[in-house]
């Protein structure tokens, strides 16, 4: 009698399965518009899918890249500050862009002062990884066990290379005046002491400046500052035969960015805590220079990767007076390729802030609900895959798509900080304006932390 009852029960088992995910399905169906539908069906079409695993990704999955061999400048995005599947997915890019597209340098939205450390050591194995990244990165961010890894590869890459076949690791970012000043005059002791004489005051002094310091500066201060800093600039360019010969002509570039980001920062504290002034977007036009000098530094026709947040590498006239892409892509134009990263739920790292705006120290967060019914995040999340390439040249003049992204649309982008409400994260953005590329993981997980 049992034996004869077993099989039924699993035929109604399986039965009842299949109608919990018809059930499902119906129900999930039922969230969406005709229009969206639509939408949904066109970008099953278009979309390249991706595993779960980004480090596990095979060339032949990862083969959509030569669309960028011809790029100078390839940036990838992020849509938080902690992502691991955004991190890990950064790195398998940049590995393949190595390998086959011939990029020299991975940019970091990072001071260029601590990369120099970290260069030394992906270049020539000087100091301990660990050490160097929690002693010397200004950011949490990057203090990740992902970024580790990848650091930890591109060191490999470089064992038994000539100078010429190594890749290299330098940041953008202008934002601190702490580390430029020491490894200055390293540079100078062995090159031109006499030159560090005339300069460490001014150095030392602007090191040393507090918030409160920028914020009680008068504009005389400021200029008198500005003015010693730029005698110290037009001394090294006066000088610079000499202290190549002493060194050599990358010893030399490296050192005068060096002083260039430190001038930066200066002007960008003076301006933003000083006197308030947001009018221009000095931090992102910076980057975009400092981008730009990375691209040049060996060769005209260098290829390089960076990495920021997609406010940064975004196309967006509006961010600011320009995003550091704005201004990368009025320079390079078609040369200039920038791939935004989404997500829709799961996990990832940020500082936390209570309803008064106080932080609350770093931590993992959630999003658990589904994305905004409005938002591009809701289209992507209702993908035939959970994970997926997007390039927006695929997006026919007559689709729906088109249509549909003739006005900004609400997107899901997360920065440093995070109260806990999602929807007040959703920016209204012109994705094609923006972006060549998206790249989407539906559900993440946190970067880890170091430690």
């Amino acid at each position: 009698m049992f034996i004869k009852i077993k099989p039924v029960v699993g035929i109604i088992c399986i039965l009842m399965q299949l109608l919990t995910l018809f059930s499902c399905r119906i129900k999930e169906d039922n969230g969406l518009t005709e229009l969206q539908k639509q939408l949904v069906q066109e970008l099953n079409q278009w979309l390249i899918p991706l595993g779960p695993s980004p480090l596990n990704l095979t060339d032949s999955e990862l083969s959509f890249l030569d669309l960028l061999r011809d790029s100078k400048v390839v940036a990838l995005g992020e849509a938080t500050h902690g992502t691991r599947e955004f991190f890990q997915m950064k790195h398998r890019i940049f590995q393949y862009l190595v390998e086959y597209c011939q990029h020299k340098a991975f940019g970091f939205e990072a001071d260029f002062g601590e990369s120099i450390y970290l260069n030394n050591y992906v270049t020539k194995g000087e100091g301990n990884l660990e050490d160097i990244m929690k002693s010397k990165m200004h950011f949490w961010t990057w203090r990740t066990e992902e970024v580790k890894q990848l650091l930890e590869w591109m060191k490999n890459y470089n064992t038994g290379k000539s100078e010429e076949e190594k890749i290299h690791y330098y940041g953008f970012d202008c934002q601190f005046t702490n580390l430029q000043p020491d490894l200055i005059h390293e540079y100078l002791l062995r090159t031109f002491p006499g030159l560090w004489e005339t300069a460490s005051a001014v150095l030392e002094q602007v090191k040393n400046l507090s918030t409160t310091d920028y914020q009680n500066m008068s504009e005389a201060t400021y200029n008198d500052i500005k003015t010693q800093l730029e005698s110290f600039d037009n001394q090294l360019i006066a000088n610079k035969n000499l202290l190549i010969s002493n060194s050599s002509s990358r010893e030399y570039e490296i050192n005068k960015q060096l002083l260039n980001t430190f001038m930066q920062a200066f002007a960008m504290r003076y301006y933003y805590y000083g006197k308030e002034d947001y009018s221009t977007n000095w931090r992102d036009l910076f980057m975009a220079k400092n981008a730009l000098w990375i691209a040049d530094f060996f060769g005209q026709d260098t290829k390089i990767t960076l990495w920021a947040h997609n406010g940064h590498i975004a196309r967006d006239p509006s961010y600011g007076d320009g995003s550091m892409g704005y201004h990368l892509n009025e320079e390079l134009n078609d040369l200039y390729q920038p791939v935004g990263f989404a997500f829709s739920r799961g996990g990832f790292t940020s500082v936390g802030s209570d309803q008064d705006g106080n932080y609350t120290g770093l931590v993992t967060h959630w999003i658990m609900s589904k994305p905004k019914s409005d938002s591009i995040n809701f289209l992507f999340h209702h993908a035939s895959h959970p994970n997926f390439v997007f390039h927006l040249d695929a997006i026919l003049p007559g689709s729906q798509w088109n249509q549909w992204l003739a006005d900004s649309r609400p997107f899901l982008m997360i920065g440093a900080v995070f109260f806990g409400l999602p929807g007040v994260y959703y920016r209204t953005t012109n994705i094609p304006e923006h972006y060549s590329w998206f790249i989407y993981f539906d559900t993440t997980h946190a970067s880890v932390m170091l430690n």
